[in-house]
């Protein structure tokens, strides 16, 4: 990755391919979350907490896959889902010291693409516009983002997942370093959740978790794939 500040004078003239830009994320196999998307994300994702690595402090994030460096969204070619998380609409830009970055390096970037950063008139295009809101979004929201997992800790709400999947071939992962939402201490005191306001923002991460199985089903078309592959005649 090679992040440079996003200028007039250095890049008014780039355009960007968003489905190449998010190839970077083809081996992403858990994106972090704000506040604001867990409900929409959802209906689609595993919504888990993952421990930052160097902090130790929690986070949400969607989970696209089984193991380290799988993304099973990833077809190849785009991302196959319905929603698409903050953290991978804005690739390839970023936030860095205040100011707008551009990966300088990422293979969205091409004179064919499809988006313009500035219009003919000088003007910002409606693209860059939306990835200013999207950058908004992700920045303007860290501190609520926060306090609902501060207060999920504080509460006792969050608990280890134990997930252990078996795929079709008979092969076996378990997932380790994940954690969710007690649902049993949920559903004993749901006046234990009066600070947040909406009791369903929880209740939609462990709903999320049925779709563990969702992305075993993925698991399993690719390994079959990859089995029909390796297994033709030379």
């Amino acid at each position: 990755m090679n992040l440079v500040q996003l200028t007039r004078h250095d890049h008014a003239g780039l355009r960007i391919d968003p489905v190449r830009a998010a190839a970077a994320a083809a081996t992403v196999h858990m994106v972090p979350l704000v506040l604001g998307e867990i409900r929409k994300l959802a209906p689609h994702f595993p919504i888990v907490l993952a421990k930052d690595g160097e902090t130790g402090q929690f986070y949400p994030a969607a989970l696209l896959g089984l193991e380290p460096h799988e993304n099973l969204f990833w077809t190849g070619e785009t991302f196959d889902a319905a929603q698409v998380p903050l953290n991978l609409l804005r690739l390839p830009f970023f936030i860095g010291d205040g100011a707008i970055c551009i990966d300088a390096d990422s293979p969205g970037i091409t004179p064919d693409g499809p988006c313009a950063i500035v219009e003919s008139d000088g003007s910002d295009s409606a693209y860059l516009r939306s990835i200013q809101t999207i950058l908004s979004d992700l920045a303007g929201q860290q501190e609520a983002t926060r306090r609902f997992v501060d207060a999920l800790v504080a509460r006792r709400l969050v608990v280890e997942l134990t997930l252990d999947v078996a795929f079709a071939n008979g092969a076996k992962a378990k997932l380790s370093g994940l954690y969710g939402i007690d649902e049993q201490a949920l559903a004993r005191d749901p006046a234990i959740m009066a600070d947040f306001g909406d009791v369903l923002t929880p209740a939609a991460m462990v709903f999320s978790l049925d779709h563990i199985a969702s992305l075993v089903r993925r698991k399993n078309t690719r390994l079959d794939a990859e089995a029909q592959w390796f297994g033709k005649p030379a």
